[in-house]
């Protein structure tokens, strides 16, 4: 059984911001980053754990790479083997961010 991929609502800001964000230069340019955002995001449905640990932002932290954003997600149960029920993506953010001050 596949999990179930959720937003969490912070995670869901950062993807409109980031599409208003680059919209204002490039609608065309938006439409690509946000599309390219969301094929990565649903590779987690048949492979969760596809992105690298991160444990010294969150303990359960994963976190995949999109151009100059990064995608920060966890998965339930937080293992490295067996199935796992659901993913949830934290946080969408531009690679060069301080991520101390974000978490």
């Amino acid at each position: 059984m596949k999990p179930v991929v959720l937003w969490r609502p912070l995670a869901e800001q950062d993807l409109f911001d980031i599409y208003l964000t680059i919209g204002l230069d490039s609608p065309t340019a938006a439409e690509r980053m946000f599309t390219a955002i969301e094929r990565h995001v649903n590779l987690l449905e048949t492979s969760p754990r596809l992105g690298a640990r991160r444990r010294e932002i969150a303990k359960s932290a994963r976190m995949l790479v999109e151009g100059v954003y990064l995608i920060f997600y966890e998965t339930y149960p937080d293992t490295d083997d067996g199935p796992i029920e659901a993913v949830e993506i934290v946080r969408v953010v531009h690679g060069h961010r301080n991520l101390n001050m974000i978490f």
